[in-house]
């Protein structure tokens, strides 16, 4: 089996942080077995940081491990992409839409309803959230 590639929305890495299981952790799990390549941009990077040392700073040391221990991408939007994202997408996701279509990952994997209502044939890559991605992997 190839690695699916997959852009990881800060709420998803945030969720599997959070929780010893469930659907975005599975998602972190098959990242670090290789099963998956994790893609995610520098504006995600901030997101995650923000909330963990906001919200959940008893996550923080398992938050710096994960960045050690998975083989993580890092996309950058291009002038085109972030064009097309600013045209489908409020403002404040614009940047991290961009990235994940500059990326040309295979999943956009998100809990943010803004990106899950996108439509899949205009990225050319499937949206949805943890669940759909592994229900939709694993039959």
């Amino acid at each position: 089996m190839n690695p699916i590639k997959v852009f990881l929305d800060s709420s998803v890495i945030i969720a599997g942080l959070a929780s010893a299981k469930g659907g975005s952790r599975e998602i972190l799990n098959l990242a670090e077995l290789g099963f998956l390549i994790p893609v995610i941009s520098e504006e995600v990077v901030r997101e995650v940081t923000r909330n963990i040392e906001r919200k959940l700073p008893a996550c923080l040391a398992h938050y710096y491990h994960l960045f050690r221990i998975l083989p993580f991408i890092m996309a950058a939007p291009s002038e085109e992409s972030l064009a097309q994202a600013k045209e489908l997408i409020n403002p404040h996701d614009a940047l991290i839409l961009a990235s994940a279509l500059s990326s040309r990952a295979d999943w956009l994997i998100s809990l943010d309803k803004h990106f899950l209502v996108l439509n899949n044939e205009e990225l050319f890559m499937k949206t949805g959230t943890s669940g759909e991605f592994l229900e939709s992997v694993l039959l």
